[in-house]
């Protein structure tokens, strides 16, 4: 009886890593073309050309639009998914929740084109008509279960008020990270800095027992002092 003729592990491994960076590339690419020109704008034959290969590969790799959209979405959400949980650790309570707040803005800042190219085919597959479907549900889900995991957590080690609901708090704290980095793709000039600092306050507000409070240091952090000032500032009116 005749055995298949296995390539050499060498061979299968250097294959391996080619097809890697392929779909490294590619999706580079397609994250590009998101930013840049849109869903109308970003085509199998670009992507392939952008990435330095054939619309052939892009084609066989992806099948469709809708399976490199696909592909996008999972890489994006699996990047900030990671990041999060590598952010957090072992930490529980308010201090996951800053944890996963600060990693949240330093993907914008080091990632910005990503975070563009995942909410924007977020957004749009809920339109009836797209032609692809997203893993928006799936994410916010892994979200919120964490979220409340963190919170429950915080509960029982004493460091969060037992009235709070792990689950409404996920909810309300996945919806909070969304609106501010939806209006940070509608205004780029927003203050990120001060808006996430301001929600992180409001967390250990609502949700930090005395015993975590007194933990840490007293007062409001310098971002959100400082956006109150300007907003003071701007809202003065000089009187006559």
């Amino acid at each position: 009886m005749s055995k298949t003729k296995r390539p050499p592990a060498g061979r299968a491994r250097k294959q391996a890593e080619r097809s890697a960076l392929s779909d490294r590339r590619l999706t580079e690419a397609a994250i590009e073309l998101l930013v840049q020109h849109g869903i109308q704008g970003t085509t199998l034959q670009a992507v392939g050309e952008i990435a330095g290969y054939s619309r052939a590969l892009a084609t066989h790799r992806f099948g469709s639009k809708a399976g490199l959209f696909a592909n996008v979405l999972k890489v994006a959400s699996a990047d900030w998914l990671e990041r999060v949980k590598d952010a957090v650790g072992d930490r529980v309570g308010v201090d996951a929740l800053c944890a996963a707040t600060d990693a949240g803005q330093r993907f914008i800042a080091e990632r910005p084109d990503e975070v563009k190219a995942m909410y924007l085919l977020w957004f749009l597959s809920i339109d009836p008509s797209a032609d692809y479907t997203s893993n928006i549900a799936s994410v916010h889900k892994a979200q919120r279960r964490d979220v409340a995991r963190w919170v429950l957590a915080g509960q029982e080690a004493g460091m969060v008020v037992p009235d709070a609901v792990p689950e409404r708090v996920a909810e309300q704290y996945a919806a909070s990270m969304a609106g501010i980095i939806y209006q940070w793709l509608a205004n780029p000039d927003i203050q990120l800095d001060a808006m996430f600092s301001q929600l992180k306050d409001d967390l250990r507000v609502r949700l930090a027992t005395d015993r975590a409070k007194a933990e840490r240091p007293r007062g409001r952090s310098a971002a959100t002092r400082r956006s109150n000032s300007r907003a003071r500032h701007s809202t003065d009116t000089p009187r006559g």
